[in-house]
């Protein structure tokens, strides 16, 4: 088996029936001290992100798990489900914990997708060698990296494989509709204490962090379902590295392309599943492979809204009646039409003119309403979880011009 052949089975290895499909969040949220302060990150006199991460773990039972992003962000990892009921109680059973925590420990959350009043020269890094040697790899490849790695918090969703077919066709519509997403989702309303305008934050840091890693696929030359594995494959093996593991698993720096590490492993015959696990993990697109499908673009939800992403994502991709009409109609969109959509997200203003000559507004309506329908269609009474958020937004503008 080749290194290709090699990578594509570890990203189909968990493939499930799709009755047995699950469904998971990664929510990520900012936290600061009641003096209006970010949290330090690292351990130091005050209370920490370190501090409030080992409480976290120490009390979360089954109920996944949690880490901290380069700032000092705490990363909720739900489990695993079937049905967005059963994700929902998840999802509160964290947030009672988290808030009992912030309480207990004089904190507050921020609910936005961009920190409001920091730079990131003012927020620590976290003293673990990854993110350093992230940290210093941004720099070169991106203006905007540290503004990513210190001060964003998203939402991102996780979806099980059922075959190829269903990977390449998730996938490739998650990157087209990404702009839909960037726009409803968006929950940035200010940068260094000032308001952000019309300007889709975090849409724009992301934009800058790196250019070899960041992004839609269709920005590496992904253009369509298929062959979209192999494609994906061949352009994670063209990325530089940030880190490769050592022989004991741990993590150390590289400067040769993720594709070179792994052949001189393949050669070599030491390459173990976690090598191609850490090197799918160095790919941070806006929807990315791993051995399940991860779709990102969403900003960190108002409080109460968190399950709207998740559920405008499950509706859209796991219904083959609405997959299909979607995928109908994205492919009738050409590269230029995708190229400049993906750039209109970067502005909040549903009257810019989209793919076929039609207004953001009406693909953000066409798309939500199909959401919709994809989730009436399951038949677990669904809706209800991006139904008001939608209305809202449609009525109201993004939460990021709401907030201002």
């Amino acid at each position: 088996m080749n290194l290709n052949k090699k990578i594509e089975s570890y990203i189909l290895s968990n493939t499930v029936l799709a009755s047995d499909r699950k469904i998971g969040i990664e929510e990520e949220c900012i936290i600061y001290n009641q003096s209006n302060y970010r949290i330090p990150v690292n351990y130091c006199r005050e209370f920490s992100a370190m501090d409030l991460l080992k409480i976290m773990n120490n009390n979360v039972g089954k109920n996944g798990s949690y880490s901290l992003e380069p700032g000092g962000q705490l990363e909720w990892s739900s489990p695993p489900f079937n049905n967005l009921h059963d994700l929902s109680s998840a999802q509160k059973e964290h947030r009672q914990l988290l808030q009992d925590a912030v309480k207990d420990n004089n904190l507050k959350i921020i609910y936005y997708g961009v920190e409001p009043n920091y730079s990131p020269h003012e927020i620590d890094l976290i003293n673990q060698l990854k993110y350093q040697l992230m940290d210093k790899n941004m720099q070169k490849n991106g203006t905007l990296g540290q503004w990513m790695m210190r001060n964003t918090a998203s939402i991102q969703i996780n979806f099980d494989i059922i075959n190829k077919k269903d990977l390449e066709e998730m996938v490739f519509i998650a990157d087209c509709l990404y702009p839909i997403a960037a726009y409803i989702f968006a929950n940035s309303p200010k940068q260094k204490k000032r308001a952000a305008g019309p300007k889709n934050l975090r849409q724009i840091i992301w934009d800058n962090t790196d250019n070899n890693r960041c992004r839609n696929l269709i920005d590496h030359g992904i253009q369509s379902n298929i062959n979209l594995l192999e494609n994906y494959i061949n352009y994670v093996l063209t990325v530089p590295g940030i880190f490769k593991l050592d022989s004991h698993g741990e993590i150390v720096g590289t400067r040769k392309t993720i594709g070179e590490h792994l052949k001189y492993l393949m050669s070599s015959k030491t390459m173990r599943e976690k090598d191609i696990k850490a090197a799918l993990h160095q790919i941070f697109t806006n929807v990315r492979l791993k051995n399940l499908v991860e779709v990102r673009g969403a900003d960190r939800s108002p409080s109460g809204y968190e399950m709207a992403p998740v559920a405008f994502w499950t509706g859209l991709l796991t219904e083959k009646t609405y997959r299909d009409k979607i995928l109908s109609t994205v492919n009738q969109w050409s590269v230029k039409e995708r190229n400049l959509f993906n750039k209109l997200s970067f502005v909040l203003d549903e009257n810019q003119i989209g793919p076929q000559n039609k207004t953001y507004r009406e693909w953000n309506q066409w798309v939500g309403e199909l959401a919709l329908l994809g989730l009436e269609d399951r038949g677990l009474g669904e809706e209800k979880f991006f139904n008001d958020y939608f209305k809202n937004v449609m009525f109201n503008g993004p939460f990021s011009l709401q907030e201002q």
